[in-house]
């Protein structure tokens, strides 16, 4: 059967105002719950000036400056907006038959303009109305036995977004501009058009397992297989991890790798003599992760260690065959008092270093990045709070994290409110 993703979020919002003491009714003998975060921020962000020139051919960046890189002036731009970043609603329940639980969960992320206003416009039409609802967040359903686990199958994390970077800050990182995934899961070179590089994935089709926790210790597995592979393309994903803790030490190692993302050279890309772009290649991209965490009583802390890899078949000399790099984050938060918690967090990614096909010099100067972030929230309760965020994304010369130029840097100062039911 189908489900409206705007009907589940209306039908949501419907269920959670039937009680102001509960946010779950009884359906079948089992609970259907109703639950959210809400995080709206007023978000300034200013962005630098980027490189005007970039780097000589047989550099990772060289085929980039040809499909054309923006360029921002020598004054910083900078942009006010709302921001819901992945806001969401969700709906999710459970139905027990002895050892065996069939579940459900589904979650609609807010728009990002909730008025449905267009500026400018006297007259609101279909073109330029943005639903209550834009994109699915999770949407899965799943089924889980005693002693053994749970395997789930739709949208969500993989196993190795899911075991990896154990402290969210303040609650609301989740596609803002503090989360650490942008650096710590991503390269400084811009990838080919419609093409993939980020490992911090959470993709549809996917079929996911959990174990049980035997002692602390728990596995997982991610498999999303291509429904449209060819002869020459087999677009899957995998992930596998393994995690242990004690509730107040965590580690975490996980795998995950990307087969045919084509990431460099995308596919059906025309050759040229100035271009490292392979046409049609097989490729293989793997990430690697080691990650930490530790929390008591009023203090979190927590680290992760990556390796990034993305290699493609060439067909000829003179083009890329593969990049590296290493990134790591380290994070903290601490609980001042009940109603002040602060927080911060530094992620950082090298240059790495890169190969083209028949021994040439490859360069990847300038490719580094980092982000440093700071907050502070204020808790009228456990569920609700104001808080307060800064972020720096400081780029290498060639470098484009949360910027489309260039070496341009990129700082964010945001207020909002944080609503979780």
């Amino acid at each position: 059967m189908k489900f409206n993703r705007h009907a589940i979020g209306l039908a949501a919002l419907a269920l959670a105002s039937i009680s102001s003491q509960s946010n779950a009714m009884q359906v079948l003998g089992d609970n259907l719950e109703v639950y959210g975060t809400l995080y709206p921020e007023y978000d300034v962000t200013t962005y630098s000036d980027g490189s005007a020139t970039g780097t000589a051919n047989n550099s990772m960046q060289s085929k980039k400056l040809v499909a054309g890189n923006v360029t921002q002036s020598a004054t910083p731009v900078q942009k006010t907006q709302i921001n819901w970043s992945q806001s969401y609603v969700g709906v999710k329940g459970q139905k027990a038959f002895g050892a065996t639980s069939i579940g459900f969960d589904f979650q609609g992320v807010m728009g990002k303009n909730i008025d449905n206003s267009a500026f400018g416009q006297t007259a609101v039409t279909k073109s330029n109305v943005q639903g209550l609802f834009t994109d699915t967040r999770d949407a899965f359903v799943s089924i889980s036995q005693k002693g053994v686990g749970t395997a789930q199958f739709g949208q969500m994390d993989t196993i190795y977004k899911s075991f990896g970077n154990r402290i969210k800050m303040l609650g609301v990182d989740s596609s803002n501009f503090v989360s650490t995934s942008g650096v710590l899961s991503d390269v400084g070179w811009k990838a080919a058009s419609g093409a993939v590089t980020s490992f911090n994935t959470r993709i549809g089709n996917q079929m996911r397992f959990l174990s049980e926790e035997f002692n602390g210790f728990s596995v997982g597995y991610s498999l999303r297989p291509d429904q449209n592979r060819t002869a020459t393309t087999n677009q899957y994903l995998t992930a596998a991890g393994a995690r242990w803790t004690n509730g107040t030490f965590y580690v975490g190692v996980a795998q995950e790798v990307h087969n045919d993302y084509r990431t460099f050279s995308g596919s059906g890309v025309t050759e040229s003599a100035t271009t490292l772009q392979n046409a049609n290649p097989g490729s293989r991209d793997t990430a690697n992760r080691l990650s930490f965490g530790y929390v008591k009583d009023a203090l979190q802390l927590s680290a992760d260690f990556a390796t990034l890899q993305y290699t493609e078949n060439a067909l000829s000399n003179g083009k890329f065959t593969g990049y590296k790099t290493n990134t790591y984050q380290i994070s903290a938060e601490y609980a001042l008092n009940p109603m002040w918690t602060i927080s911060g967090n530094h992620v950082q990614s090298g240059d790495g270093t890169c190969t083209i096909s028949g021994g040439a010099a490859c360069s990847t100067a300038g490719l580094n990045g980092s982000l440093n972030s700071l907050g502070a929230k204020y808790n009228f309760d456990k569920n609700i709070g104001l808080f307060m965020l800064y972020g720096k994304n400081s780029n290498g010369t060639n470098a484009t994290f949360a910027s489309s130029a260039q070496g341009g840097n990129v700082t964010n100062i945001a207020a909002g409110l944080l609503l979780v039911f």
